[in-house]
């Protein structure tokens, strides 16, 4: 993760604010169960019986009165017309693809997660630190064979899993990709790195498709979600659900001896200022309907960019004292296997 310079954004912090980010450090997958065999992506099969083409199919049918996201906007993709996401026609834009070491460890391992950055986004937040790729859908057009392309050449330079970041208005390209790639011996988990805000009838046809969930939990209040995600007032709602049933297709997470996650999920939820996302109703809501031992990254680089200026608060950075209080609401949950930024905030 970058590192966040928080020292203009209030006071030192206390003495019992740093105990409480130094008593808490990422335990990554020291919680986790016991690691057996590495176990094959459960794609594979889908692909061998036909069902990962025919889901594909179903997804690519979706697009011609779009409502592959929650906002159904209903634009015909099919024919060019550009959805609310900013995207048009068939084809898919890239920002890049390549190894990443700045992910969780569980995915990074050794060799690094293989991270195919998609453009556009349906969530369209105002403080996106992404806004380039994100808002104005900076990449290159690719197509299916290409997208099929990156994912060979990430397992072939020894990548670990297969991280697709913000993928849902390309979920139907993605099938595609992942079937025509499956059929020339790709075999690397599948993490599917959401905003979180997920339509569950497209969650059910990724069943037994993906293998790690990746998703955001970014706000507790919808009227906080309205006003900094364009609208997206069902965010808290639709969200919840969606991790739950994240939760019922992945069961218990698996990892390889050396501790790289096979299967399992990651909640993320960003700190932000002045207690907008409701972190700590966040950790109450994990710590109620997940299990304990759920990977859960408290990040902590927020930092206003975008149009964020124009909206107080949250126009700056956060301080030492809001992290804090949210690592330290998550302990006294129960919540054991933390990912926390202790690094990047006690520096200063």
């Amino acid at each position: 993760m970058r590192r966040v310079n928080v020292h203009n954004s209030g006071p030192r912090p206390s003495r019992q604010v740093r105990a409480i980010l130094a008593a808490t450090r990422h335990s990554g997958s020291e919680t986790a169960s016991d690691p057996g065999p590495p176990c094959r992506p459960a794609y594979l099969a889908l692909h061998r019986s036909g069902e990962l083409l025919e889901r594909a199919r179903r997804m690519w049918s979706m697009m011609g009165k779009c409502r592959l996201c929650p906002r159904e906007c209903g634009a015909n993709r099919l024919q060019g017309k550009r959805g609310f996401c900013g995207t048009t026609g068939t084809t898919l834009t890239v920002s890049s693809f390549h190894p990443h070491f700045g992910e969780e460890r569980p995915l990074v391992g050794t060799n690094g997660s293989g991270t195919i950055f998609f453009s556009h986004c349906s969530l369209r937040c105002v403080f996106c630190q992404n806004w380039e790729i994100s808002m104005q859908g900076c990449g290159a057009e690719r197509s299916v064979e290409d997208l099929a392309g990156m994912m060979l050449w990430l397992q072939r330079i020894g990548c670990h899993n297969i991280n697709l970041v913000t993928p849902t208005h390309y979920s139907a390209h993605i099938l595609k990709a992942l079937d025509l790639a499956a059929g020339r011996d790709l075999r690397l988990p599948v993490v599917y790195n959401t905003s979180g805000w997920e339509r569950l009838e497209i969650l059910k046809l990724l069943d037994g498709i993906v293998d790690i969930y990746m998703p955001d939990f970014k706000y507790w209040d919808s009227g906080m979600a309205s006003t900094y995600s364009s609208g997206a007032d069902s965010y808290p709602g639709v969200t919840a659900e969606a991790i739950v049933e994240m939760q019922r297709q992945i069961g218990s997470p698996q990892y390889t001896a050396e501790g790289v996650m096979q299967r399992g999920i990651i909640v993320r939820h960003l700190v932000m200022p002045n207690t907008v996302s409701g972190s700590e109703q966040i950790m109450e809501w994990i710590a109620k309907n997940m299990k304990k031992d759920i990977y859960i990254n408290i990040m902590a680089q927020y930092r206003p960019e975008y149009k964020a200026h124009q909206y107080p608060d949250i126009a700056r950075k956060i301080t030492m004292a809001e992290y804090a209080s949210v690592v330290e609401k998550a302990r006294k949950l129960g919540l054991t296997n933390l990912d926390v930024h202790t690094a990047s905030l006690m520096q200063f």
